[in-house]
């Protein structure tokens, strides 16, 4: 893995939680927790994505597998990767044990859903990649996903939306911009 991802990657993974964004404008955005766990024992840059509700942290409503890759000098590929039973690995980004079952054939490749990023001065900014359309079926109808994030030291900052393919019309995703996380806890990423 090139110097350039490795770093990438220990800024990344820890935990964060949007928690006073929640508390200054709860109408807008709940209180979630974001969990960025190495997956030691995959192929190098492979981590655990898990989100949660603050009000249910050991129930995830959203598992991802994430490997990151050097495609070019200076841009980073996040291959984005879903569970086929996330039920399965609900617990493992606090269980050792849970994330050392993960395999590669637990995982499907999310097509046109991986994220290219870049390191500018004031951090990293990623977004799906250029000419990609992710598809994320929600409430019944299927959206393409407009998804960007910013990591800056210890702040991260997302955005997800979904559209309607034919109007554009936005039909989900914050209102109210960007959530706006800060980092309580890091953990080392050590592939051999």
């Amino acid at each position: 893995m090139k110097y350039s991802t490795q770093q990438f990657l220990n800024l990344l993974c820890g935990e964060y939680s949007n928690q006073q964004q929640a508390i200054d404008n709860p109408p807008f955005f709940a209180h979630i927790f974001l969990r960025y766990k190495p997956i030691e024992h995959l192929q190098p840059g492979s981590i655990l994505l898990e989100q949660s509700y603050a009000v249910n942290p050991t129930n995830p409503y959203r598992l991802r597998m994430i490997r990151a890759e050097e495609t070019s000098e200076g841009v980073i590929k996040l291959w984005n990767h879903k569970f086929k039973h996330p039920e399965r690995f609900a617990s493992a980004a606090t269980d050792l044990s849970q994330r050392q079952k993960i395999t590669d054939s637990d995982l499907i490749s999310l097509e046109n859903c991986h994220y290219q990023l870049v390191e500018r001065i004031d951090g990293y900014y990623g977004d799906i990649e250029p000419g990609s359309c992710c598809m994320v079926r929600r409430d019944g109808k299927n959206t393409y996903l407009v998804s960007s994030f910013h990591l800056q030291g210890d702040k991260l900052s997302t955005l997800d939306r979904g559209y309607d393919p034919k109007t554009h019309e936005r039909l989900w995703g914050s209102i109210a911009g960007k959530f706006q996380f800060i980092r309580t806890n890091s953990w080392e990423a050590k592939w051999s």
